[in-house]
């Protein structure tokens, strides 16, 4: 009894936690989204549309963490003359994500709520006049994993702040916000064993007998009807009904 107790809360203190992934592809990342810019009001011109593309890479297995790398372009209409004005940004971010949860809604899907915040630099091309500064950007995020190898759908709404007096007269620093909506994407080649699930590399709850050559993967330690050896989420609620990978 003593044997198996030990077992438990061993499997428990090692049970994996997923880094800004959809459970089960803890492994880098890449995405891609469609961005909606709303400008600094001293801007001369509109709000801007542009596109983002991103590659994280998780820092850890047990607290939720990843560095990220974001190249992001936009265009804005001139006021003045109805010409363009451009931005490139290019940061790196930290990003946290939190326990993944139910809607209180039952007809919204499950979603992982994820922070971020960073630094970089900002290339404004403003009448013609292109200009480098320093930036920094924090955000809030949206997760929802879709059902399909890992991909998911990312929301993020984020402020970017940078130091320039340059590109609007008067103003030595602009703050523009933009929100984000595009496809996460794991990234296979960079696994082994390529396109598939992801399985845990060991039983969540282990019984091993004494010589320690034999692991009974035949356990279901959270009753959700999936066998810790096949279960990706094994600390599921009890009464949250489950996919053949033991997640919600």
């Amino acid at each position: 009894m003593k044997l198996k107790t030990m077992a438990l809360l061993a499997g428990l203190s090692t049970a994996p936690a997923f880094a800004v992934t959809t459970a089960g592809y803890d492994i880098p990342y890449a995405g891609i989204s469609y961005g909606h810019e709303i400008s600094d009001s001293a801007r001369d011109s509109d709000s801007g549309r542009g596109l983002q593309i991103s590659v994280g890479i998780p820092l850890d297995y047990g607290t939720n963490n990843a560095l990220e790398v974001s190249l992001f372009d936009v265009s804005r209409k001139r006021d003045l003359d109805g010409g363009k004005d451009y931005q490139t940004a290019l940061f790196v971010d930290w990003v946290h994500h939190y326990t993944s949860t139910k809607a209180g809604i039952a007809a919204l899907p499950a979603f992982t709520p994820l922070i971020l915040g960073g630094v970089g630099l900002v290339n404004e091309d403003v009448d013609g006049e292109e200009e480098l500064h320093l930036g920094a950007s924090a955000g809030v995020g949206l997760l929802f994993p879709l059902p399909w190898y890992g991909l998911a759908l990312r929301t993020e709404a984020r402020a970017q702040l940078q130091v320039n007096d340059k590109s609007v007269s008067g103003e030595d620093w602009l703050l523009d916000y933009r929100v984000n909506v595009g496809l996460q994407v794991p990234l296979y080649f960079l696994r082994e064993g390529g396109f598939r699930n992801a399985a845990p590399a060991e039983c969540s709850v282990a019984v091993v007998d004494p010589s320690g050559r034999r692991q009974d993967c035949g356990v279901d330690s959270d009753g959700d009807g999936i066998k810790d050896g096949a279960d990706q989420c094994p600390a599921t609620p009890a009464g949250v009904a489950v996919k053949a990978n033991g997640c919600p």
